[in-house]
């Protein structure tokens, strides 16, 4: 085929054998293999002259434009092959609010060093090469991964200030019922992830009055945060994804003493045991470690 393409473009074996490093007779020869393939002519062959038949003169300009794609993908993997590429999968909340805030830190101290963040809840296979490094929520029982607990499962229930003061504050949690709520809706079990009945239980509360369930809902824990933020409504959310709001003040916790901890609400650090890992990939799973350690 670029042995075709060559002497296309040149109309002429020796030009395309000068540029192939080849002989004119390989270049013929190569040529006659293509056409025979097809059983089809692709030149008319003279004396001192190369003309393209008309099937040709439709082949050769697309397998002009075939080859610069196919060299391009070379090029592609080869940069590919040349960079320091980390790939990190986590769910999208954790991303957004707690890793990607922090990645320039990690850029600042390994400036090499490039990462692919995968930012998805759907769960991808560490075992099979498919990430360098996971976050998972959970409760850490991943047999087939080395495990390391980043983040303790701290649970607050937050709103922003203007929110709480135009509602005469939060000083009990009986007056839920005068707040509008907001839920997270998360996947799995009901009894496996966090809820205003789980906080309700865990907290003592009785109070059938108070309904639970109303308010908005959303699919997941970052624009519950961002709702709140926005004085929707207030949320029970993750000191994790929320610490950021909570330090520059536009998120308050209420009712403190219902905020809760949970060891099957946390968020490892996995990788594959099996897998001998690179040197920057030890260096991002410690760097990673290093941030973990919320403080509430």
């Amino acid at each position: 085929m670029k042995a075709f393409e060559a002497a296309a473009r040149h109309s002429s074996f020796k030009k395309a054998a000068d540029e192939l490093n080849v002989t004119p007779a390989a270049v013929s020869q190569h040529v006659k293999s293509l056409e025979d393939y097809y059983d089809i002519k692709l030149f008319v062959r003279q004396t001192r002259s190369l003309k393209l038949t008309r099937v040709g003169k439709l082949a050769a300009p697309l397998m002009s434009k075939a080859l610069e794609k196919f060299t391009e993908a070379c090029d592609v993997i080869k940069g590919d092959m040349g960079r320091n590429w980390l790939t990190i999968t986590a769910p999208l909340s954790f991303c957004m609010k707690w890793l990607v805030p922090r990645l320039e830190t990690f850029n600042e101290k390994y400036p090499k060093l490039e990462i692919r963040l995968n930012a998805t809840d759907e769960l991808v296979d560490i075992c099979q090469g498919q990430a360098d490094i996971g976050i998972r929520y959970g409760n850490g029982d991943y047999p087939d991964l080395e495990v390391r607990t980043l983040i303790d499962g701290v649970y607050h229930i937050v709103a922003s200030p203007e929110l709480l003061e135009r509602h005469g504050g939060l000083n009990d949690f009986s007056e839920l019922d005068k707040f509008p709520l907001l839920h997270t809706d998360w996947r799995g079990s009901p009894d496996l992830v966090p809820g205003w009945d789980m906080l309700a239980k865990a907290a003592g509360v009785t109070n059938k009055k108070i309904d639970l369930h109303k308010g908005h809902k959303f699919s997941n824990e970052m624009m519950s945060i961002d709702a709140a933020v926005s004085g929707l409504g207030i949320a029970l959310v993750s000191q994790a994804n929320s610490d950021a709001e909570l330090q520059a003040g536009r998120l308050v916790k209420a009712l403190d003493n219902h905020s809760f901890r949970n060891s099957g609400f946390q968020y490892h650090l996995v990788r594959a045991k099996s897998s001998k890992s690179s040197g920057s990939a030890d260096l991002l799973y410690n760097w990673l470690s290093e941030q973990g350690s919320v403080k509430d």
